[in-house]
């Protein structure tokens, strides 16, 4: 099938339109304003001083289009970032979670990071995880999935090297521990990236409720940090629905630090800290279709 676009371009709809048809890039989900402020940044990188001169650079380089829907996912991504947030998942978190599937005779934990980028947070949750089981001694079976929009972002995440600049937050200790330095770079060691299972999804997924690598959802733990700032309250309650459904009974969802569930979902997440956006989980499943 042949798809024509229209030689206008006269305004950011034109644009937003030629990624739906061309990418399946749903930007109806989003801010306007913030996809609007990304637009203007390509324009003048490019060089192309217009609308309209930008909208015919996408229009015949289809390299540019899939550089602009990466630039719409660009998140600030590190190793541990908040660290507050992280010492609670460590301290609290985490200990309540295992020391829970212990009395109840359940020999495995399950963990999505959902929007998880280059793979930073969801290598720090397997770090975390690994010191407590080392630290008390315990065989425990970890599941953890980590999803993103971004093809790009998986394949960073999957080869496992990242800059000094992400390693910023961590102790020495930890870096000598879970990482190889190679030519200025750091490599995840064989073991970390062993514990963590990446793969793409889409949030906004109409079909499924959980990436289908996990096969039943049924989380203990989710964690989707930074990423309902992205769209407007209509998709916000549609990925809380999905992430709500996708929890286990009692699980634990972890914002970010500027989002709180919206209206219709602050009586199905019950907060567990004033310090941090950590929520569990505390009615049953509810459905919200869009």
């Amino acid at each position: 099938m042949v798809i024509l676009f229209t030689m206008m371009g006269n305004n950011i709809t034109d644009i937003l339109e030629f990624l739906h048809e061309a990418k399946g890039f749903k930007y109806r989900a989003y801010h306007v304003e913030m996809l609007e402020r990304r637009i203007n940044n390509r324009i003048i990188n490019t060089e192309s001083k217009n609308i309209k001169n930008y909208y015919r650079l996408l229009i015949s380089d289809a390299d540019e289009a899939t550089r602009l829907v990466e630039y719409f996912m660009i998140n600030v991504t590190h190793f541990f970032r908040d660290p507050l947030c992280f010492e609670m998942l460590s301290k609290l978190i985490i200990p309540d979670l295992i020391s829970s599937k212990i009395k109840l005779g359940n020999d495995s934990i399950r963990i999505w990071s959902a929007g998880c980028s280059r793979g930073e947070e969801a290598y720090s949750v397997a770090i975390l995880i690994n010191e407590y089981l080392e630290h008390a001694k315990i065989n425990l079976h970890v599941d953890l999935f980590a999803t993103d929009y971004d093809p790009g972002a998986i394949h960073l995440a999957n080869s496992g090297i990242y800059t000094a600049e992400s390693l910023k937050e961590i102790k020495l200790g930890l870096i000598k521990k879970y990482f190889v330095e190679m030519k200025g770079s750091f490599a995840v060691t064989p073991e970390l990236k062993s514990m963590v299972k990446f793969s793409v999804y889409d949030l906004l997924d109409k079909r499924s409720y959980a990436p289908s690598e996990s096969i039943f959802g049924n989380f203990d733990l989710i964690l989707c940090r930074n990423v309902l700032i992205y769209f407007n309250q209509e998709f916000q309650e549609f990925i809380l629905s999905k992430l709500h459904k996708s929890l286990a009974a009692k699980g634990v969802l972890m914002l970010g630090e500027s989002e709180v569930p919206v209206l219709l979902y602050k009586e199905k997440f019950s907060p567990l800290t004033r310090h941090c956006k950590i929520y569990r989980k505390t009615t049953s499943e509810f459905d919200l279709s869009i």
